[in-house]
């Protein structure tokens, strides 16, 4: 009892910090439910009306869809290209591996609207601007640094005397990283997926400039009505949002809990 007490008050600034962060989103779902027509916390009444909005409303929905489509194509992107750089970082050792490091993090220092006005000549060059690829391809940007981090951190925990034991056996690379590497770092893997998705899901500048008006995702949809008309429709839709990146999270506990078991 006494350790509790006196760990109290070390974990006191750290659970200020967290209310702080999470005060803005329980905010966004409070005022999800009011029944106004303005972005205020309901009352005693609450309603559904702005989820049954959000649901009903084609624009919307087709936001969703295609904010989903693109962050699965963006995490499938980042997973393999994340994974394959780790894996080459750690495992290998060859003239420029550094280099090779600090290319894939370099995208997370470069500002999005740089990205963006840079991306949008190429995609159209390639004819792929106005695809859900183009948009994909341009969320892994940030998508891979994230899963290169997550799943070096593993690699570099994992013994290599499996894998090597592995090979001795007669495993080729591809059978030992799929039936040894792998199942060692699933949650990392895991953890990168979900960090790429969520990226994915919430960004708005890039797509600002690679999405055309048959694939805008849902942030490039909610961005007009929130700047100019403030309807609890956009806190539905941040709402919907949220408890997607909450199952997601979830999703991975359960997972690395079944694993550790």
């Amino acid at each position: 009892m006494k350790r509790r007490l006196t760990s109290l008050p070390l974990a006191l600034p750290s659970l200020l910090v967290l209310a702080a962060l999470l005060w803005p989103v329980i905010y966004a779902l409070w005022i999800s439910f009011t029944p106004h027509e303005i972005l205020q916390p309901p009352g005693a009444e609450w309603s559904l009306r702005w989820y049954h909005d959000f649901f009903a409303q084609p624009r919307w929905m087709d936001g969703l869809r295609n904010s989903l489509i693109t962050a699965a194509l963006a995490t499938g992107i980042s997973l393999l290209c994340g994974t394959s750089v780790a894996v080459a970082v750690t495992r290998y050792h060859f003239r420029g591996r550094r280099l090779l490091q600090g290319a894939a993090m370099l995208p997370l220092f470069i500002p999005a609207i740089v990205l963006g006005m840079a991306l949008l000549p190429m995609m159209r060059t390639l004819g792929l601007w106005g695809t859900h690829f183009s948009v994909a391809a341009a969320h892994s940007l940030w998508g891979l640094p994230l899963v290169l981090l997550a799943v070096r951190g593993a690699l570099e925990e994992t013994d290599i005397n499996t894998e090597l034991a592995a090979r001795g056996l007669g495993a080729n690379a591809a059978q030992t990283f799929r039936l040894v590497t792998l199942p060692m770092i699933a949650p990392a893997v895991g953890v990168g997926a979900v960090m790429a998705f969520v990226i994915s899901l919430n960004e708005l500048v890039m797509a600002l400039f690679l999405c055309t008006s048959t694939i805008d995702t849902l942030p490039k949809v909610i961005w007009p009505n929130l700047r100019y008309t403030l309807s609890p429709l956009v806190a539905a839709a941040s709402a919907v949002t949220v408890l997607v990146t909450f199952f997601l999270l979830a999703g991975v506990v359960l997972l690395h809990r079944r694993i550790l078991r």
